[in-house]
């Protein structure tokens, strides 16, 4: 596995042409970025936050794909649960 992450980091500098220290800055942030809006959206379908301040965190987008995603999960198992 660290073979193949290093062999990517190395891939992606060399075809972008920047250093490999760069691109894991990049991939940190973005991974960090991903994490968060997990965390925010968990947190709001959780009722442990209100839907304005995730939209606050996240972005209203976000938001609405996340109670769409909830939906249709709502929906699979209310329809399984009837079958």
């Amino acid at each position: 596995m660290a073979t193949d992450l290093t062999e990517r980091v190395q891939e992606i500098a060399e075809a972008r042409g920047i250093p490999e220290s760069e691109i894991l800055e990049q991939a940190l942030e973005r991974g960090v970025e991903d994490l968060w809006v997990d965390l925010v959206l968990s947190r709001y379908i959780d009722d442990d936050i209100d839907r304005e301040t995730a939209i606050n965190l996240v972005g209203r987008d976000r938001v609405k794909r996340a109670e769409q995603e909830v939906q249709v999960v709502e929906d699979d198992v209310r329809w399984g649960l009837n079958a």
